[in-house]
């Protein structure tokens, strides 16, 4: 009696365990889209989360802080859109929760840049993701080309060195392609998936040198959105996603609208 009792239960958690899985890869893939402030220039912060609201966006992200930061999450709640993340630099002095506290309780994030690696860092970045943590505010560490972590495997290992479960890494395709290897695309992400918070992107040539060559409004350049966004698909990637506009010439607006035009594309043809 007691062993077919057992053998249920172990088939039925079979069972639920496999209809889990395929619920997951059948799901559909769909992360929230948000355009980084430096594509974003309409007026005050009003207008501003009433135009990403009419072009279909789903708020703001990289946002520098500031006084505003409190008024720019008021305008954007108002309208029913999401102020993502704050854009910060940590060398040795962590962030303090003074400068977040608008984002407390709203599933926000802290984007983490280090200018400089020095004898603190690791220890100021570790005091950044705690106070984050109580905020209920994650914290993805933000490599940048030319800095102290420029490159994904360089934000691994300070993830590693920092060994905080509120610590990550946001992946930032311009970056990757000025710095990394464009071959070792799904390998990276591979490697970044177990602490991937979010991904930004944006039209680029994949072989560009220069921020026009690599920042361009999504639907220009012939980096293929497909590969990046089938291989985070097939990751079972659930973040949100940033449109990088810094520099992008033209009329802001007019290439927000080309942009989401092209986001749907990409979604509809995985």
């Amino acid at each position: 009696m007691h062993r077919f009792t057992a053998l249920s239960i172990t088939l039925t958690l079979c069972l639920t365990a496999v209809a889990s899985a395929q619920d997951k890869a059948d799901a559909p893939f769909a992360p929230a889209f948000y355009a980084f402030e430096n594509g974003v220039a309409f007026g005050d912060v009003d207008n501003e989360a009433k135009t990403l609201k009419e072009l279909g966006y789903d708020g703001i992200s990289q946002v520098h802080g500031g006084s505003k930061l409190a008024e720019r999450v008021a305008a954007y709640e108002k309208v029913g859109l999401k102020v993502l993340s704050v854009y910060l630099n940590v060398d040795d002095k962590p962030i303090t929760a003074e400068q977040v506290q608008p984002l407390a309780d709203r599933g926000a994030m802290i984007e983490l840049t280090i200018h400089k690696m020095t004898p603190g860092t690791v220890d100021a970045v570790r005091q950044t993701a705690e106070m984050a943590s109580k905020l209920n505010i994650r914290v993805a560490l933000y490599p940048h080309f030319g800095m102290g972590v420029a490159t994904i495997p360089q934000a691994l290992d300070l993830i590693d060195k920092v060994n905080h479960p509120n610590l990550g890494v946001m992946f930032n395709l311009c970056h990757y392609l000025r710095g990394e290897k464009a071959g070792d695309l799904e390998a990276t992400l591979d490697k970044a998936a177990p602490h991937l918070f979010a991904v930004s992107t944006c039209g680029a040539d994949t072989t560009g040198k220069g921020w026009g060559d690599l920042i361009k409004p999504l639907d220009q350049g012939d980096f293929p959105q497909a590969r990046l966004f089938g291989t985070l698909k097939k990751l079972h990637f659930t973040g949100p996603v940033g449109l990088q506009c810094y520099a992008v010439k033209g009329d802001k607006r007019t290439n927000l609208e080309h942009s989401m035009t092209a986001w749907k594309k990409i979604l509809s043809e995985l």
